[in-house]
């Protein structure tokens, strides 16, 4: 029992390594197959399109500099990002002013990643939660 737990664990770290290491190269948005309200919303904006080019590269700079815990860190952190982004979308639905809303939610997400990646990469890594 105590074998399959460790593999069990073994296991799961490669994944996640790998899925780190496979994200490591994070593009932009790419605005000729943005999809979604809130990537064409992104693709409208040079100053939203300004923020995403600056937070894939502060991204792929933890990931290149960080190491262990701290890349996985980096990298949940971005998945979580993301989702919290790609949620904003729900503006469009639910206010009287849809574009600004969706536009301000994506703003404040993207504001607060970049000055979270900014501190965490220019410290040279990410401190506890």
């Amino acid at each position: 029992m105590k074998t399959a737990w460790g593999l069990t664990f073994f296991l799961s770290t490669v994944i996640t390594s790998f899925m780190t290491y496979a994200s490591a190269a994070t593009p932009p948005i790419d605005c000729k197959r943005a999809k979604t309200p809130v990537e064409q919303t992104i693709c409208a904006s040079p100053e939203f399109v300004a923020m995403d080019r600056e937070l894939a590269a502060l991204y792929d700079r933890g990931l290149a500099e960080f190491t262990g815990d701290q890349r996985h860190q980096l990298a949940q952190g971005q998945i979580a990002f993301l989702k919290q982004r790609s949620g904003c979308a729900w503006a469009a639905h639910h206010s009287a002013h849809p574009g600004t809303a969706v536009s301000e939610c994506i703003r404040d997400k993207m504001e607060t990643r970049l000055h979270a990646l900014r501190n965490a990469v220019d410290r040279g890594g990410i401190s506890g939660r």
